[in-house]
């Protein structure tokens, strides 16, 4: 690694809290299955603030900010959260999330903006290779200590935060360059500020439909296309993997370690295609990209419907096998949909990755709230056919228009 990307591995201390310690243990902590996606939910929701937060780094250009005291408040809270009862522990968690969020959103545009143009794709999937290394020792580290010592790990992912908020000060690329929408329009926008649809002020403005319809009006129409596709298919996949150790432990006998260790070891694994995904992407573009990733995703999960209908414990083992590999091919997905958000709103990509972490974090809110309710009900087999249907959904969307929209290097 080089000595001017040190400032990398305060991504892989999020990706170790935020992707690897926090999905397994919040969700395990509550009482219930309900109290477990909410608990999530709120930890997720606040990354709808996200396309704000963005547009305002775009504007100061004080990305590096977003990381470093977006780490620290979120390590802060965890901190306090094993001590906390279940009402608290929501509100905590909504706090943490916030400043993951904003951290996260600076991560794309810290990538990228002291690369040329042709190795922001793989700028984009270093940046991804450490988050997804963090994941997995924060995976295998979480399942050590739900077997015994749950809340042990939320004083470990707080002080893992804090130590990125720390490298993040003393490692981090400095001030970038100003949104160039900063500079005095050469005529008066018509409609106040409309040229301008996600300003923070704006968010104070009165909301109703015909704003929403103005927003939504002016954001790139390809941009928008990808994020239709996101709202679809990711709320269910996420769902799922926040519900999987949960429906492991209660549906199928399982140790708390076997899953997340399943999830470790795919995840762990994956870390080799990032830089084969990363040259693909370069040379056919993240929306192929993206449809690859939705394909094998869905084919895995297909697969995983019998094997919860079988009886004894071999169905669980493979299913545990089937998740790992669900995990293996997340580059596909990861590398292509963060390309697509750089890429497609080249005049505003703080805004752009943030609408892209506001789709993510409104997908883990809604996902896993609906996740623990259908798993609830229906258990394994009726969440996981759930999630099938929803991705093929995402997948037909995707397979029909982005091809037809999107140029080969989405540009």
């Amino acid at each position: 690694m080089k000595r001017s990307e040190a400032w990398l591995v305060c991504y892989g201390l999020l990706g170790l809290t935020q992707s690897g310690i926090l999905p397994i243990l919040m969700p395990l902590v509550a009482p219930n299955g309900s109290a477990a996606g909410l608990t999530y939910a709120a930890f997720s929701l606040p990354g709808l603030l996200a396309p704000v937060v963005g547009t305002w780094a775009d504007r100061t250009g004080r990305h590096r900010d977003l990381l470093i005291w977006g780490t620290l408040g979120a390590g802060l809270l965890l901190l306090l959260f094993d001590a906390a009862g279940v009402s608290l522990r929501v509100v905590l968690a909504a706090g943490a999330g916030l400043g993951a969020m904003a951290a996260t959103t600076a991560g794309n545009v810290l990538a990228i903006q002291s690369a040329p143009e042709a190795e922001w794709d793989g700028a984009v999937a270093r940046l991804q290779r450490f988050i997804s290394a963090g994941q997995v020792v924060g995976l295998a580290a979480a399942g050590v200590l739900a077997h015994s010592h749950p809340g042990d790990g939320f004083v470990f992912a707080g002080i893992a935060l804090l130590a990125a908020g720390a490298l993040g000060y003393a490692a981090a690329p400095g001030r970038s360059p100003r949104d160039p929408r900063d500079k005095p329009p050469a005529r008066p926008m018509v409609g106040g500020d409309a040229g301008v649809p996600a300003a923070t002020h704006r968010h104070g403005h009165r909301a109703g439909w015909q704003e929403l319809r103005a927003f939504l009006s002016v954001i790139n129409p390809r941009l928008r296309l990808f994020l239709t596709v996101w709202l679809i298919a990711y709320p269910a996949m996420n769902g799922f993997a926040t519900l999987f150790p949960v429906a492991m432990t209660h549906g199928f006998g399982m140790d708390p370690i076997l899953p997340s260790g399943a999830y470790a070891i795919g995840v762990g694994i994956s870390l080799l295609l990032y830089n084969p995904v990363g040259m693909a992407t370069h040379r056919i573009g993240g929306s192929r990209m993206l449809l690859a990733g939705l394909g094998a995703r869905l084919a895995l999960l297909a697969a995983l419907v019998p094997l919860g209908l079988a009886h004894g414990a071999w169905g669980g083992w493979l299913i545990l096998v089937g998740f790992a590999l669900i995990q293996f091919v997340w580059p596909l997905l990861s590398v292509g949909a963060n390309s697509l958000s750089v890429r497609l709103a080249p005049t505003a990509r703080g805004e752009s990755v943030g609408l892209f972490n506001a789709a993510t974090s409104l997908s883990a809110s809604v996902g896993s709230a609906l996740a623990g309710v259908i798993f609830g009900i229906a258990g394994f087999v009726g969440l996981t056919g759930t999630v099938c249907v929803a991705v093929a959904v995402a997948l037909l969307l995707a397979w029909v228009w982005m091809p037809r929209t999107l140029a080969p290097h989405d540009t």
